[in-house]
């Protein structure tokens, strides 16, 4: 009788894991030791990268927040810097316009004098 070819793989499958097995038990033998210090050294150095991560992710929010705060103050502060410097040009604008006001009326009153001189 032939074998099946599903039996053959199984056979192959189960003679690899035997041979995997074996040579993990020799790895363990006589690297035992220094594979689970390196596994632990290696655990360490991934927690301590996480929590790195993990801070700078924090800082570098915080930063964000602050620099987006200190940019709205400085908006608001413009804003006022820019109201106040309008209203200032305005009351300016005002008073040149009285000036000039002024000229005027004085030189209707001269042309009223001079008339009155004429007569």
């Amino acid at each position: 009788m032939a074998k099946d070819p599903q039996q053959e793989n199984e056979g192959e499958i189960k003679q690899q894991q035997q041979v995997d097995t074996r040579i993990a038990a020799v790895r363990d033998l006589i690297f035992g030791e220094n594979i689970l210090q390196y596994n632990t050294e290696f655990a360490d150095v991934y927690d301590k990268l996480k929590a790195l991560e993990n801070q700078t992710k924090s800082n570098l929010a915080e930063s964000v927040s602050q620099l987006e705060n200190k940019l709205a103050d400085l908006e608001s502060l413009m804003d006022h810097k820019f109201q106040d410097l309008s209203e200032d040009l305005d009351r300016r604008l005002a008073d040149l316009d009285d000036e000039k006001a002024d000229r005027r009326k004085l030189g209707k009153a001269l042309e009223k004098i001079a008339l009155m001189l004429q007569e």
